[in-house]
């Protein structure tokens, strides 16, 4: 049974949400939008910005275990607080850069915060403590921050960077996302809803109220020593590494793709934003789904989408072919976001998902760093980026086969704590 009243996760998942929006301009892939403009002034090479992102991403794995064990201790109410004006200093400073070193060493410190993936690193863990039987829905509300982001900035970005350049446009952002999201962490989020004596989903803590709730199945938490025992976790963490790397060769290098194609940059962007609004769609779909059917066969449907995407890159000439590819990509990559977030959470429950997600997003996405400067070197050697969406096609085929075949971890004398497996 749930309360009338609001149940107070949703407050966080708003919290969060504006958090995963404005991290796209604070450590996100709207530095696809600076890397042309950035080059022509300072004459540097695609490999720079491939480095760049492998550092920041590099550094999260050796941040996210101290990150996630912090969220599970002390929740995401002053960690988050404290990333994003570090990530929003930092932003600021790449105003000044000058020389190669400085942008990598600024991306460093972002990844010293957690700011490479942060939806995930912060968000997946944050939602997964307050929901259960609606984690799907929540996790696709969070998540939707994303392309909502994207929508903003990447036309937003463009348009600054033309009308005051791509200095001023760095300050701007920085400035404003630290300003907004410092006193909206520290103000509504908290740990989870035994904090403030709730339960997850907003249940009554009246005996039985779990059963009346809707409670099909218990959900049985792992610590994250037991998890790293466990075969499927590391099934799980090929799988999703490998997924990780095909998709993140397009992330950023798809912009300057497109425009070397032809395309006018402000087109881009629009295209761009495109791909977002999909995939705000897909987060308004996708949450129900995901509370009724299990999340790994999502991450087929999301390769789909995600092998049109680099099918088109492959073939674009023209508007036409380069809409279908970021609407492709905008499907594919927010079907597999969400579903690998839920997924990890059904399958090693919550009380833990912090120390869980702290080891496992850095695993998978040291496979997605590998992918930057592998993409910035093939484009530099051959001048297209095209044999690298070969490669991604190919990945995306293994990973996604990989994924359909791993079920849930054996579940033996486990701590029961509510609702929800996905299978």
């Amino acid at each position: 049974m749930t309360s009338s009243r609001l149940y107070y996760g949703w407050v966080v998942v708003s919290v969060l949400g504006l958090f995963s929006a404005l991290s796209v301009a604070l450590a996100g892939p709207n530095l696809a939008i600076f890397i042309k403009p950035m080059q022509e002034e300072l004459g540097w090479s695609a490999t720079v910005f491939g480095w760049a992102q492998f550092a920041r991403l590099a550094v999260v794995v050796v941040a996210g275990p101290l990150i996630g064990g912090l969220l599970d201790r002390q929740g995401p109410r002053f960690i988050i607080a404290f990333a994003a004006a570090v990530a929003g200093g930092t932003v600021m400073a790449l105003a000044f850069v000058t020389e190669e070193w400085h942008l990598i060493a600024l991306f460093v410190v972002t990844g010293l915060v957690g700011m490479g993936r942060a939806s995930d690193l912060y968000v997946s863990p944050s939602v997964s403590k307050w929901f259960v039987e609606r984690r799907g829905a929540a996790m696709s509300r969070a998540m939707m921050g994303i392309p909502v982001g994207i929508i903003i900035f990447y036309p937003g970005s463009q348009l600054l960077i033309d009308a005051v350049g791509w200095r001023t446009a760095w300050l701007i952002f920085g400035a404003g996302g630290a300003l907004i999201l410092v006193p909206a962490a520290l103000w509504l989020l908290r740990r989870q809803p035994e904090d403030m004596g709730l339960l997850p989903d907003g249940r009554s803590a009246s005996p039985g109220a779990a059963a009346r709730g809707g409670v099909s199945r218990p959900e049985h938490s792992w610590t994250r020593a037991e998890a790293l025992r466990n075969r499927t976790f590391w099934m799980m963490i090929g799988g999703f590494g490998v997924y990780t790397f095909a998709w993140s060769t397009l992330t950023i290098f798809r912009v300057p793709h497109y425009v070397e194609r032809g395309m006018g940059p402000l087109l881009v962007t629009l295209a761009i934003a495109t791909d977002a609004v999909v995939a705000v769609g897909v987060s308004i779909v996708l949450g129900r789904v995901l509370d009724r059917f299990p999340a790994r066969l999502m991450m087929v449907v999301s390769a789909a989408g995600l092998i049109v995407s680099a099918a088109a890159a492959i073939v674009v000439t023209n508007a036409a072919w380069m809409f279908v590819s970021t609407i492709g990509f905008g499907f594919g990559v927010q079907v597999g976001a969400i579903a690998q977030n839920v997924t990890w959470a059904d399958y090693f429950g919550r009380r833990s998902q912090g120390a869980i997600r702290g080891v496992t997003l850095p695993l998978t996405m040291a496979f997605g760093a590998v992918a930057f400067p592998l993409t910035g070197f093939i484009r530099d050697a051959t001048g297209a980026y095209t044999p690298a969406w070969f490669i991604a096609i190919a990945a995306i085929v293994v990973a996604a086969a990989a994924l359909a075949a791993i079920r849930p971890p054996t579940r033996d004398a486990r701590p029961r704590e509510g609702a929800r497996v996905s299978e």
